[in-house]
C-alpha cells in the first residue's frame, strides 16, 4: 500500500499523533467520519452495535493498517466503535478535509486513497468469507492463522509459534460468531490433539498445527 498521501500530510504537519491506553475508546460513530487513522503502533478493535445493543467485533487491525478512509465515499454514519487493545496504541490521525485538499492539489494521491480504501474492503471481504463459508472449527483456525500473521513470535525452540492474543476467550467467541461454550470445546480439542497450548492470552501453535491445517 502506497503511503505517499500520508507522507505529504506528515511533511506538511497536517496530522496529529495520539496515544491510547488499553481498552480506551478511540472514536465512536458520531466522530468517525472526521478522520482517517494510520496505526503507527498497537492494536485496534473495530466493532459495531447490533439493534439489540450487543457488540459485534468486525475486524482487528495492527501496525501499518488504516481505518476510517471509506467514510470519505459514504454518506451514512455507521455505528462503529474503535478501541485500543494494548497498553500504548499510537495513531497518526488525519483530518478528512485536509486529505481532500491534498487530493485536489495532487490527483496522483487519489490512487493512494483508493488503494487504502481497497485494502479496508479486502479485509472486510476476507472476514465475511471466513464467517459465511466455514464451520466453527475452521473459523477458529482461520482466526488463529490471522493472528499468527499479525501478532506472532517464535518460541525458544524456533519451531512453535506464540501468539500474543489481543482478545479474551469471550471476544474470540464474538469474533468467530459462536458461543463461549463452543469456543471452549474447540480450544480444548486443539489442546487435546497437542496442536496448541493456551495459557491466559498466549496461544502457542505447535509445529503439527500447521501440518494438520494446511
Amino acid at each position: 500500500m502506497s503511503l505517499e498521501l500520508f507522507n505529504i500530510l506528515i511533511k506538511s504537519k497536517e496530522y496529529r499523533r495520539s496515544y491510547y491506553c488499553e481498552k480506551e475508546i478511540i472514536t465512536a460513530s458520531e466522530y468517525y467520519d472526521k478522520k482517517i487513522y494510520l496505526i503507527e503502533n498497537g492494536i485496534v478493535k473495530i466493532s459495531r452495535l447490533t439493534e439489540q445493543g450487543e457488540e459485534m467485533i468486525l475486524v482487528i487491525l495492527t501496525s501499518g493498517q488504516v481505518f476510517g478512509a471509506n467514510l470519505i465515499l459514504e454518506e451514512f454514519h455507521p455505528n462503529y466503535i474503535c478501541e485500543s487493545l494494548n497498553s500504548e496504541t499510537v495513531l497518526c490521525e488525519f483530518d478528512i478535509e485536509c486529505v481532500k485538499r491534498v487530493i485536489e492539489k495532487d490527483q496522483h494521491t487519489e490512487f493512494d486513497l483508493l488503494s487504502i480504501i481497497g485494502k479496508q474492503f479486502s479485509e472486510m471481504e476476507r472476514r465475511i468469507k471466513v464467517l459465511c463459508n466455514n464451520s466453527a472449527e475452521q473459523r477458529l483456525v482461520d482466526v488463529l492463522k490471522e493472528f499468527k500473521d499479525k501478532f506472532d513470535h517464535l518460541s525458544d525452540n524456533e519451531e512453535n509459534i506464540i501468539i500474543d492474543m489481543p482478545l479474551s476467550q469471550d471476544e474470540i467467541s464474538n469474533y468467530i460468531r459462536t458461543t463461549r461454550v463452543t469456543t471452549n470445546k474447540l480450544i480444548n480439542k486443539l489442546k487435546n490433539n497437542l496442536l496448541i497450548e493456551y495459557q491466559q492470552k498466549n496461544i502457542m501453535l505447535k509445529k503439527d498445527f500447521f501440518k494438520h491445517y494446511k
